[in-house]
């Protein structure tokens, strides 16, 4: 045998052979035989142009076998080669998902009009190898937004060469605002905008904002909010599980000695139903009787007097509405921390800040995310 130089009779093929390997020969031998065809085509400096049209010709049957195995390692073989001839490669892709996702994830010659075709396809699989392709375009990453179902959108963001505008994230928050597979793969990818944690930051489990803490360079202030509002539904927790005054006391005491009976703290929990805790709250902070407090909440009809007890615990202006929209639904729903449902309670509460805006106090969008996102 020849070296340096694939041919026809490097391999002892002739074109008769290349005929037979459409039929007669068993699986095995037809595919020791594209094997080995394929290695040299794609190591293409040992192939001469007779030896490369000999090998295309070979493919171009092989395309056409009746076996799927042979199909399928006829595309395996040949995925890492360069300049196929359009006629196979079409063939190739149109194939069963079982011969042709892998081509399609890994022949780079695929132009962005072919991947976005394929995206038309419908194929699940089909479009998941388009989506795990590596330096997938942003063209192509904006396509896969648009036409594609949540798995492989999926796909798309945990692959980490896949270059992606913000103008498609944005279409896929919005598309997938739901979706705790999207917002999971978003936390867990290294590179995300900013301004594209901060809008799905709020809707994420504490322990989703725990990981984006530790994976991302967030700006120091947003990974300090983080860091604070788990902490803050941490220690909330901790209150639903006591039962007794003295307990929820003891609590708000070591808190308010370790100064971290924080504004936001207090206010979260009023909003959350955790009345008991509030109410201590302003205790230690205001230096106010638990009689006092629960008599200016709940027996005095003046908001002013509400108002100097908030001022005097040091709870900011900008919080005032999301506390008295708490109180309101708590007066309303006669409230009881032991059977109400806080998940209804919560909702009441954010209704009610919704509406505020048509009541005395005028609110800016701001100030109602703000105030929301201290409850949810």
């Amino acid at each position: 045998m020849k070296t340096g130089v694939f041919e026809m009779n490097d391999l002892n093929l002739t074109k008769q052979d290349v005929e037979s390997l459409a039929k007669g020969q068993s699986v095995e031998n037809k595919s020791s035989t594209i094997k080995k065809v394929a290695h040299y085509y794609t190591s293409q400096g040992n192939l001469s142009a007779k030896g490369k049209r000999l090998a295309e010709d070979i493919f171009r049957v092989m395309v056409q076998d009746v076996e799927i195995k042979i199909r399928a390692v006829l595309a395996d073989s040949i995925k890492k080669g360069h300049s196929i001839p359009d006629d196979i490669v079409k063939k190739i892709i149109s194939d069963t998902e079982e011969v042709s996702s892998s081509f399609i994830q890994f022949y780079g010659d695929l132009k962005d009009e072919d991947l976005i075709s394929i995206l038309e396809s419908q194929n699940i699989t089909k479009q998941k190898a388009v989506a795990s392709r590596y330096n997938l375009s942003e063209d192509v990453s904006h396509a896969i937004s648009e036409k594609c179902p949540e798995e492989v959108v999926g796909t798309l963001i945990s692959n980490e060469t896949a270059r992606i505008a913000e103008r498609t994230y944005e279409n896929i928050i919005k598309k997938y605002k739901d979706s705790d597979l999207i917002k999971e793969k978003l936390v867990y990818r290294a590179q995300v905008p900013a301004r594209i944690i901060g809008k799905i930051m709020d809707s994420l489990s504490d322990e989703l904002k725990k990981r984006l803490v530790m994976i991302h360079n967030l700006p120091e202030n947003m990974a300090s909010d983080l860091i604070e509002e788990v902490k803050e539904k941490t220690t909330l927790k901790i209150s639903e599980d006591f039962s007794s005054d003295k307990q929820i006391d003891e609590l708000v005491r070591q808190l308010y000695k370790s100064d971290r009976l924080t504004p936001s703290l207090v206010v979260r929990s009023i909003c959350m139903g955790d009345l008991k805790f509030f109410e201590y709250a302003l205790v230690y902070l205001a230096n106010t009787s638990l009689i006092e407090v629960r008599k200016i909440l709940f027996n005095n009809q003046a908001d002013f007097v509400i108002r100097n007890l908030l001022r005097k615990a040091f709870i900011p202006k900008e919080m005032f509405p999301a506390v008295f929209s708490a109180l309101n639904v708590i007066r309303d729903i006669h409230f009881d921390c032991t059977k109400t449902n806080k998940d209804t309670f919560v909702h009441k509460v954010i209704e009610r800040i919704l509406s505020v805006g048509n009541a005395d106090e005028e609110l800016s969008e701001n100030d109602i995310n703000y105030l929301i996102s201290k409850i949810s």
